[in-house]
């Protein structure tokens, strides 16, 4: 009888010992790339964070500084006090426009249109110091003409500033009176009153951009004890004196009206995620939205 033996197909140990090199090899592979993956995601998503939040910051800032409605004044802030800084010219020299930087500061204060064309409803004499406007608009009243603001007559081309705010508009009242604080008057007699006669006024209350602590921040209405209120427009601001006025090459005087920003920030979202490059820059001159003013340059409040 004979025995016919069947040998079993098998691996042998050197064919196992390769399989589980090519395949730990693979593993290693596909980990990495995961990794990988990974990471360029979150940068990616960290990325966007950062110019979702430069952009809609910086918008900000530049939208209230084009649409100033007066010269540009730096402004000096030491935590405690603000005071209005002297800017000279420098040696640096703006590669935007080719004119001379001025010293920096970390705040600058200017006009913004608060409301207006609000329409005169009462005659006055060249006396009058109240004057009394209709500010409806909608059936609703979006300004109210504070202590501070200026007061701007377009068809008489003068601007006073307001003393007191005797009569308040409401929306259910919106017929309100402003003083004016030239004691000799409005200088002008208007007729208010008369069939087809209108005169309108433009109402310019008082701002500023200050950075302090790392912040950006945006005073909208900066008047007396009113400029320590503030809104956070951006944090962790590197910069702590991103604002100046350009001269003219040759050093002469400036119309500040040209406002250079050079602003730095980081993310700390960014950094936190262990990225290297968390910090970005905005640096542009910012124009007024119209030259020459609609308010003058003397503006000392």
């Amino acid at each position: 009888m004979f025995i016919r033996s069947r040998s079993v197909a098998g691996f042998t140990l050197v064919e196992l010992l390769v399989a589980a090199s090519v395949f730990s090899l693979v593993m290693v592979g596909l980990v990495s790339f995961s990794a990988f993956t990974i990471r360029m995601v979150s940068r990616n998503i960290a990325t966007n964070r950062t110019h979702e939040v430069v952009r809609i910051s910086d918008l900000n800032l530049l939208r209230h500084l084009h649409e100033a409605g007066s010269a540009f004044r730096l402004l000096n802030f030491d935590g405690t006090t603000y005071t209005d800084a002297s800017p000279t010219a420098t040696t640096d020299t703006d590669a935007t426009t080719g004119n001379l930087i001025s010293t920096r500061a970390n705040g600058v204060r200017f006009r913004r249109l608060g409301g207006g064309p609000y329409k005169l409803t009462s005659n006055t004499t060249s006396a009058s110091t109240n004057l009394t406007f209709n500010f409806a608009v909608n059936g609703q009243v979006p300004y109210v003409p504070k202590v501070g603001d200026k007061l701007v007559i377009p068809l008489i081309a003068r601007e006073y500033d307001i003393s007191a705010v005797p009569v308040t508009p409401t929306a259910g009242s919106p017929s309100g009176t402003v003083t004016i604080s030239d004691a000799t008057g409005l200088g002008f007699t208007l007729n208010a009153s008369g069939a087809g006669n209108i005169t309108t006024a433009y109402f310019y209350p008082s701002a500023a951009f200050t950075v302090w602590g790392g912040r950006l921040r945006y005073h909208n209405d900066f008047t007396g004890t009113r400029k320590s209120n503030f809104t956070v427009v951006r944090d962790n601001i590197t910069s702590p004196v991103p604002f100046a006025l350009l001269y003219p090459p040759a050093g002469g005087a400036t119309d500040a009206l040209s406002l250079r920003v050079s602003l730095e920030a980081y993310d700390g979202s960014y950094s936190a995620r262990m990225f290297t490059n968390g910090a970005t820059t905005l640096q542009a001159v910012i124009p007024t939205l119209t030259a020459p003013t609609p308010v003058s340059s003397t503006n000392s409040n």
